[in-house]
């Protein structure tokens, strides 16, 4: 909540100063009240500049999801007995989340006029910061931030989870003097080579078709690259892993169930039981997806905790490969 109101009216007649209701604050109690909302931070703007800036930065970062902006007269306003505004502003990045933030504050607004005998009016308008510009469909924009996540780390485990496990000339070649290292390396070059030409392919298909991208383009392919190769991990690990085709296609399939269901897109992750939430944070598909949207919904860098977390797990499913690579036995 970003406060402008000020509880002091100066007499244009005389010059003279008096302290008014401070109705500012009541509306503070209103929200403290509300079972919907959860009050982060308040900031007095007389006192703190940069308080809007700051509140941004927060919904920009996820770290809210509503600005409440309270005008410099609205106590002033009230106490005239003309309309005082609120100026509610939701983070619209998801459009599912938008009534449900509104009626939120909705739900503080009740709280409050009942306790002061006011009578509610509402005006409700979209915050152009973060809404699709004229000319795109929002519709299209909205799916392709869901579909992405799934196409990228999906393809990526496909492509790879037979690459080891149903090759026979694996075996002949070890009876060579090339090194297992040498062998499972040169597959993760071809199919991460393969990788940036689909993801660059996609970037491409999806601008063609109408997508619109607030951040960087370079941003979105390296995040789709990041979240492509954990899936080409996942799947390399599988195919090493399993000892025959059919044994490697179940587990793709119950793999990639378990990433879809604890993604946190069809069940937010702070919904589940705390061991749930564990294992969803340690799966790829639960950091794709918020990285994804907040470069092409909000303009964020690929470069935060999402990426890291990626980079992580792959690097850590790549080593497990490898290990697992150089212990097996292959008959020819």
């Amino acid at each position: 909540m970003v406060s402008y109101d000020s509880n002091t009216f100066i007499d244009e007649n005389n010059f003279t100063e008096s302290n008014l209701d401070d109705y500012n604050m009541k509306y503070v109690e209103a929200v403290n009240k509300s079972n919907l909302l959860n009050l982060i931070q308040f900031f007095n703007a007389s006192e703190e500049i940069y308080a809007m800036e700051t509140a941004r930065n927060y919904l920009t970062s996820k770290k809210i999801k509503v600005i409440i902006a309270i005008p410099v007269d609205f106590s002033e306003l009230l106490i005239w007995g003309y309309p005082g505004l609120i100026d509610c502003i939701s983070d619209s990045s998801d459009i599912k989340k938008i009534q449900e933030n509104l009626n939120a504050v909705y739900d503080s607004i009740k709280i409050f006029v009942n306790q002061n005998n006011l009578t509610p009016q509402f005006d409700v308008s979209g915050y152009e910061e973060f809404s699709i510009p004229e000319g795109y469909s929002f519709k299209y924009n909205y799916n392709m931030v869901l579909v992405l996540s799934f196409m990228v780390i999906g393809v990526g485990m496909v492509s790879t989870i037979l690459i080891i496990v149903q090759e026979k000339p694996i075996a002949r070649l070890l009876l060579t003097p090339v090194k297992r290292a040498e062998i499972l390396s040169a597959k993760y070059i071809t199919y991460t080579s393969i990788l940036i030409i689909q993801d660059l392919s996609l970037v491409i298909s999806a601008l063609v078709f109408g997508l619109y991208v607030v951040g960087s383009l370079f941003d979105l392919f390296l995040a789709l690259f990041i979240l492509g190769f954990s899936g080409l991990a996942i799947g390399i690990f599988i195919s090493t892993f399993s000892k025959t085709k059919t044994q490697a296609n179940q587990l793709f399939f119950a793999t990639f169930l378990v990433l879809i269901l604890l993604s946190g897109i069809f069940i937010p992750i702070d919904s589940m039981p705390i061991y749930l939430k564990i294992i969803a944070n340690a799966l790829p598909l639960s950091h794709g997806s918020p990285l994804i949207t907040g470069i092409i919904t909000k303009g964020k860098s690929v470069f935060g905790f999402d990426f890291f977390t990626l980079l992580g797990v792959s690097v850590f499913l790549v080593i497990i490969s490898f290990i697992i690579f150089q212990r097996r036995k292959y008959e020819v």
